[in-house]
């Protein structure tokens, strides 16, 4: 177990700060940076497992949660569980430039470490704010090192150590007295964050040219080439992205860092920032405190943390893998597994911003367990549901080639302007991946240039009850409810399962609605029931979560596995596809594939939940190539968190949208912030 603050001045006679500034008073003290080791605990095991068998208790682990379990596990080892409250995410900005920049190795001139932290603060547009904005994360923007006047911002200046750092590519790029003040700069501010009640620590940096310091750090960290570990930074050129190599490979061979010297190497060839990111995370162990890793320089300056103490990596938790080249040999070294994959080329702790917020709602959420029957009850009466009718329908192909002749196209003037707004945001361009995707398709979707923060979500749930029909229609909700308190195995989904819903939904602010079906209808009837409500919920949602639920979630699994090869190719024809599932399950995919249909056809986003959902939409778009554009699969090609409970996957998926959303409308362009413009790659000219 970590010391946490309190404790430390009853089994030492003073404080941590008293102790640090006794440190930071004498950087050049030999015994750093082993003295902090003791101060170093590992994972709390108690509360790990009294997370785990809570969870276990309620949700099947093989129908749980996934990664997102994992990532509770890795929060109760290093903040305890349970706790009273989760306070907001601490997200603090390091900024610092690097004399390494003299050689030209970015797209964007060195004084751009100046404008954007004056972005950060004045005009609060940059990515860092949005996705603040969106994770509800507290920013606090420190001056370490920038080369200029930061007098007039008001930013914290109490760390500054110089105005950047020398050419590390003709000799040190600081002192190991500056690397130790660096890291103990870190540390200090890290135990004034858990002073004052935070345990999610999402480190941000700023720095032009510090993914070239991160390179230089990975390559002798990770045993690695300096091709290996060098990427485009901000979208540099070919004919950059080659001298910022040669410029990784002549720092290393000038300096000779030593990779069992974590300091030396910090000295020869990192940033101020970076120590300071290293010094948050070692500050983070000290007081039991986790520490999500966002892009590649934070996994940099975690190489520097961990080698001073590998027990640091119990506190330690990775969000994304970036598009540097380097980044996964870090978190390889680390042994950490990244649970996005978003092609972000941007630090700003976006990445981290996203698992924060996953995080949060399942700590938040898996408390909603432990209720009372009576309490579930409640939580399940929130849920809006509707019934099946029990009339039958009779359907032509006229019904589904009315979709297949009329469904619209995505609005191509829209996309165009909602890209020229991503283009001229203060951020490298094209740096937010699969973020700016989702904005582009959803503004091409509802043929807006820029869609609000006010876009209406609802989760569509379609269950089977084991009811007898008859008995159902007509009757009193309330009356039902009560009824499914006393026999769960005929209830189309459980206590545990409405209250997961109910959590992540009200904490994302999202409506719930479940579709009710039942034994003895046919495919056209759950067609023409999901159909419906697909049409319904258009007109008051612009995006639509589709989930398949029952109380049995292995029927719902066994649809994936049923229509979906081992390699991931599909099994059947477009034609015989849904002949091969049992008659519950060919209910359910109708029922979806109705809902899916009707809700693209009518403009809104479908954000699909888990295998089985993503299946039936393979199969679909084979039918109807149109649809496709109006579809927005999560896992696993966005987020490779394995959830196989009903919704989640798709609610995360909504979030995500929601962040796509903030970045749109949260972030202020380069001529807003008075940010200095691309001079080289395919910003270039773009940025204005």
């Amino acid at each position: 177990m970590p010391l946490p603050y309190e404790k430390f001045k009853d089994e030492f006679g003073f404080t941590v700060s008293q102790y640090l500034q006794f440190l930071m008073a004498d950087p050049d003290n030999e015994d750093f940076p082993s003295e902090l080791m003791p101060f170093i605990g590992t994972a709390d095991a108690e509360a790990v497992n009294f997370f785990t068998k809570a969870l276990d208790k309620y949700v099947d682990p093989a129908y749980g949660l996934g990664e997102l379990k994992e990532l509770g596990k890795k929060y109760a080892g290093a903040a305890g569980y349970p706790r009273k409250s989760i306070e907001s995410p601490f997200m603090p900005i390091f900024c610092a430039d690097h004399g390494v920049a003299q050689e030209n190795v970015s797209a964007y001139p060195p004084e751009t470490t100046l404008h954007m932290a004056a972005n950060y603060v004045i005009s609060q547009g940059a990515a860092a704010n949005a996705f603040a904005n969106f994770t509800r994360g507290s920013i606090c923007v420190f001056d370490m090192g920038i080369n200029g006047d930061t007098s007039s911002l008001p930013i914290n200046k109490a760390f500054k150590i110089g105005n950047g750092t020398a050419n590390a590519a003709q000799g040190m790029a600081m002192s190991r007295h500056d690397a130790v003040k660096s890291l103990l700069s870190g540390i200090h501010i890290a135990c004034q964050a858990y002073q004052q009640g935070c345990t999610v620590f999402l480190p941000d940096e700023m720095g032009i040219s510090n993914t070239t310091a991160s390179a230089a750090i990975t390559a002798v960290m990770c045993g690695i080439s300096p091709e290996e570990a060098t990427g485009r930074g901000t979208n540099i050129s070919d004919e950059r992205l080659q001298k910022k190599i040669a410029t990784v490979k002549k720092m290393l061979e000038v300096n000779q860092p030593q990779a069992d010297d974590p300091v030396g190497v910090l000295a020869a060839v990192g940033g101020y920032e970076l120590g300071a990111i290293a010094g948050l995370i070692i500050g983070g162990a000290m007081n039991g405190v986790l520490t999500i890793l966002d892009g590649f320089n934070t996994s940099a300056a975690a190489l520097i943390a961990t080698a001073i103490s590998p027990a640091i990596t119990d506190f330690l938790a990775a969000s994304h893998i970036g598009g540097e080249r380097g980044h996964k040999y870090a978190l390889e070294k680390l042994g950490l597994k990244p649970v996005m994959k978003l092609d972000i080329k941007l630090g700003e702790a976006i990445g981290s911003s996203l698992v924060a917020d996953l995080l949060v709602k399942t700590l938040l959420t898996t408390s909603y367990l432990h209720l009372p029957d009576m309490g579930k009850e409640q939580l399940m009466k929130k849920v809006e549901w509707d019934n099946m009718p029990r009339d039958s329908v009779t359907l032509t192909d006229k019904t589904f080639n009315y979709y297949t002749d009329t469904m619209p196209s995505l609005s191509k003037d829209a996309m165009e302007g909602c890209q020229k707004r991503l283009n001229t945001l203060s951020k490298p361009i094209y740096s937010l991946g699969h973020i700016e995707k989702i904005a582009r398709q959803l503004s091409g979707i509802l043929d807006e240039d820029l869609p609000n923060l006010k876009t209406r979500k609802t989760l569509l749930l379609f269950g089977l009850d084991k009811y007898d029909h008859k008995k159902i229609v007509g009757a009193d909700p309330d009356d039902i409810a009560i009824d499914l308190s006393y026999d769960e195995k005929k209830q189309a989904y459980t206590f545990e399962q409405a209250c997961l819903l109910n959590g992540y939904a009200d904490l994302s602010h999202i409506k719930l609605e479940a579709g009710h079906l039942y034994m003895g209808h046919s495919q056209m009837d759950a067609f023409e029931y999901g159909r419906q409500m697909g049409e319904d919920l258009s007109l008051h949602s612009e995006i639509i979560g589709l989930a398949l639920i029952d109380g049995r979630p292995k029927l719902i699994q066994e649809i994936a596995d049923a229509l979906i090869n081992p390699d991931g190719s599909l099994k059947y024809s477009s034609t015989s596809w849904i002949a091969h599932l049992n008659e519950q399950q060919q209910l359910l995919v109708s029922a979806g594939l109705g809902a899916m249909v009707a809700a693209a056809h009518n403009r809104s986003l479908v954000v699909l939940d888990n295998d089985a959902v993503v299946a039936i939409a393979r199969y679909a778009v084979q039918m109807l190539p149109d649809l496709e554009p109006f579809l927005l699969p999560v896992q696993p090609t966005l987020y490779q968190m394995d959830i196989k409970a009903p919704g989640i996957t798709a609610l995360a998926g909504m979030a995500l949208v929601d962040a796509a959303l903030h970045a749109l409308n949260d972030m202020k362009t380069f001529t807003e912030t008075q940010v200095a413009v691309a001079n080289d790659g395919p910003g270039k000219g773009l940025q204005n």
